[in-house]
């Protein structure tokens, strides 16, 4: 079917959403980090909490190593900020509403970019929609199942402090894509369990900056989620996971997520 290998192309024959998993496993991809920005102690217990459900549930889990999410960010803040923050600056005059500081730099007003230049961003979007459709396609060659969703990061973070959102190429390349998803809660962060590791390694200076910026007293109690994601037009599908994998926290919990 034309959907089959083609990004763009509506999947127009859907698939039972609710009982897609009742006659085989899941099989769930999972992203623990995008070599970017690693996520912080909380959200990183959350993935591991998160996978050890899907295992013990006896669904298949596979490692989730798609092209890099550092053409998708680049491509999609380029998008952003294509017609000079001008959109931006006309839906805040409707009410006054001013600019948060941290985005008083990256939306301030410009000059549209050329038709030529946001031309070839249309094509840098569309190539790295295919080739992570195309990896996607891939995820069947060993079983001859495709990758039901991935789980992955919202943020590198939990509930973000003010003016230390650093990064956020876990939703962009997603929006790039026009993927589907929704976020569970799967935890909160815990001062006791959730240590700063002294020893790590920054990746860069982003991930020296998102790494430093956590602080386990002051992230104590902050809501930990995760986003579970499914191609264009899987909207059903990720609902349903989703509620499958709710409904496996909250049994877990007896009906507390912590």
């Amino acid at each position: 079917m034309p959907w089959d290998s083609e990004a763009e192309a509506s999947t127009l024959a859907r698939a039972d959403a609710c009982g897609f998993a009742k006659d085989r496993p899941l099989k769930i991809g999972f992203y623990w980090t995008d070599g970017m920005v690693t996520p912080h102690p909380p959200v990183k217990r959350g993935l591991q909490i998160v996978h050890g459900i899907l295992q013990d549930t006896k669904h298949k889990v596979v490692v989730w190593d798609p092209p890099s999410q550092k053409t998708a960010i680049r491509v999609h803040v380029a998008f952003l900020k294509a017609d000079g923050a001008h959109d931006v600056h006309k839906q805040l005059d409707l009410s006054g509403e001013p600019l948060i500081p941290p985005l008083q730099g990256a939306f301030r007003l410009r000059d549209p970019i050329p038709l030529l230049e946001y031309q070839d961003l249309t094509l840098q979007g569309k190539a790295y929609n295919e080739a992570y459709y195309d990896y996607w396609n891939s995820t069947s060659n060993d079983d001859g199942q495709l990758v039901d969703a991935v789980v992955m990061p919202v943020a590198p973070h939990a509930a973000v402090i003010p003016g230390k959102f650093y990064e956020a190429a876990y939703t962009e390349s997603i929006n790039l894509m026009d993927y589907s998803a929704a976020v569970i809660p799967v935890t909160r962060a815990d001062k006791l369990v959730d240590v700063f590791d002294h020893g790590y390694q920054p990746l860069n200076e982003v991930d020296r900056k998102n790494w430093e910026a956590y602080d386990a007293d002051t992230y104590d109690g902050a809501p930990v989620g995760l986003q579970i994601v499914a191609r264009k037009w899987e909207e059903e599908k990720v609902w349903a996971i989703a509620k499958i994998l709710d409904t496996a926290l909250k049994n877990r919990s007896e009906g507390i997520v912590r």
